[in-house]
């Protein structure tokens, strides 16, 4: 395959998914890693292209969401984002009614939910993909527009659906955690985030310790909102005292090793 011919493929490919890794890039166009690379380089050079560690993905274009594509989160952290997720899955007990969000750490706690006894509102395509052939779990999605790079659901609108639902815990992710509050990257998000609390008694955010360190420009709400930090051991002693005074319970995991 000609180099002009790569790069329209790789164009094409990265229209119909948020992230490509060289890896699939060389199966899909019979390439080896260093010209994927080089291809890479300079399509990201003229713009067509975002570059990341390790592949590519689509150029921002409206209609996106800010931050990084679900099936890049899901990829990080994994060990901590395992282990805090079966820790938030045993503070369930059977017949709760509970919220979801969808971040990828949220994502991992649907193996420890089979067979359990719940109802489950989330905004997560791939949590309800995971759940879907549970028939104990009574799933509810709220209205809205769907956001494929996040595989999420989102509606800037009150009526979407979710103001007859009431939980007893809400699971959340972060973008970030600071003195300033717990933040997300994108304005819809928070809006859409704030109206699935508002309907929890309980905020329970699931955050590995980079996101005391991770940047996000958008307060979702005060630290004193959360109930529950289920983070890893690898949070500094200053950050979980940070938490602790604003009244967060915080239950500190080791990470889960394959």
């Amino acid at each position: 395959m000609r180099q002009s011919e790569r790069h329209r493929e790789i164009v094409r490919i990265l229209e119909h998914t948020p992230l490509a890794t060289v890896d699939d890039l060389c199966r899909s166009l019979g390439a080896s890693p260093a010209t994927v690379r080089r291809d890479l380089r300079a399509l990201a050079a003229d713009g067509r292209i975002v570059r990341i560690h390790g592949g590519a993905e689509p150029k921002q274009a409206p209609g996106r969401l800010q931050g990084t594509p679900f099936a890049r989160n899901v990829l990080a952290n994994v060990p901590q984002k395992k282990a805090i997720a079966k820790h938030a899955a045993d503070l369930l007990s059977d017949g709760e009614a509970i919220i979801m969000d969808a971040g990828s750490t949220t994502f991992f706690m649907c193996p420890h939910l089979r067979g359990r006894d719940l109802q489950v509102l989330t905004n997560s395509i791939p949590i309800v993909e995971q759940l879907l052939g549970e028939p104990s779990v009574r799933l509810h999605v709220p209205g809205g527009e769907i956001f494929r790079e996040q595989n999420i659901v989102l509606s800037p609108f009150d009526n979407n659906g979710v103001n007859q639902y009431a939980a007893s815990k809400m699971f959340m992710g972060a973008g970030a955690l600071s003195k300033r509050g717990l933040a997300q990257s994108d304005s819809i998000l928070i809006q859409a985030e704030q109206r699935l609390m508002s309907r929890a008694d309980e905020l329970v955010v699931l955050a590995d310790s980079t996101k005391f360190a991770a940047d996000a420009s958008l307060v979702l709400c005060a630290l004193e909102r959360i109930t529950r930090l289920v983070t890893d051991s690898g949070a500094r002693d200053g950050d979980v005292a940070m938490m602790e005074r604003a009244g967060v319970a915080v239950d500190v995991v080791e990470p889960l090793m394959p």
